[in-house]
């Protein structure tokens, strides 16, 4: 684990893959007095490592945000003392698909978000965009309009090198449109759930266009098509190619 200082107060928790992987796991801490905020929870083994690490400084999770509902955002939840939740309204949809039943419990009570919402946590202001393509109930967190947390939307290796997009045919517009959205905090430092963050409007533009242009080139497409030609258009060199073998499942 890498506990990395991004400004007062915030701090990027950096998990390693698991093996045959390349991207890495990421919990996000906002911390006021003793209390904190968590952006994710990745996996048991990790939320339980940032607890432990906050509360060696007497600092107690209060609250958590769920960029998604995929399982490597959401399964250290257990793990936590009933922090309070806060999560897309369209969030069951995931929840259900990913997540055993017997487990569902641990998400009762979540508080809805619909786009546009905002949250005060101490010093920190947080407002709320809602995007879809890589999941329904994906959500941009902006943080004292400095900070984005991307979710899944734009994704590197804990190296800094860009990871695939992972989508289905059918959203691939959709995402295209989050990262459209995205533009629009070019200026922001990114937090991704996966890799290193990083900022400079130049590189964060090119990174989403390098995205789009695979992503419009599969939802442009009357058929399958290779990665090879989705990614024709593309200046950078993305790892784990073989999700493209999933985009038509």
């Amino acid at each position: 684990m890498k506990k990395i200082k991004l400004d007062e107060g915030l701090y990027q928790y950096q998990f390693p893959p698991f093996e045959n992987q390349h991207f890495g796991f990421n919990i996000y801490a906002l911390i006021q007095d003793d209390e904190a905020l968590l952006i994710d929870t990745a996996f048991e083994e990790q939320a339980q490592a940032v607890i432990d690490d906050l509360a060696n400084t007497g600092i107690q999770v209060k609250k958590v945000v769920f960029s998604h509902f995929h399982p490597d955002h959401i399964s250290g939840l257990p793990v936590l003392n009933s922090p309070e939740l806060y999560g897309s309204y369209l969030y069951k949809s995931t929840l259900e698909k990913y997540i055993p039943k017997e487990r569902h419990h641990y998400f009762e009570g979540v508080n809805l978000i619909t786009d546009g919402n905002a949250l005060s946590f101490g010093a920190f202001r947080l407002t709320f965009k809602l995007i879809q393509g890589h999941v329904i109930c994906g959500m941009y967190t902006i943080i004292n309009d400095a900070y984005i947390h991307v979710a899944d939307d734009v994704m590197t290796s804990n190296g800094g090198l860009p990871l695939l997009p992972s989508v289905q045919v059918g959203n691939a517009q959709k995402h295209a449109n989050s990262l459209e959205l995205l533009k629009n905090y070019a200026s922001y430092t990114l937090l991704p759930s996966h890799g290193n963050a990083f900022k400079g409007s130049a590189d964060i533009l090119q990174a989403i266009q390098d995205r789009q242009s695979y992503l419009r080139a599969i939802a442009d497409s009357d058929e399958p098509i290779t990665v090879e030609k989705a990614l024709k258009n593309v200046k950078c060199d993305f790892l784990h190619k073989e999700w493209h073998d999933y985009v038509y499942s």
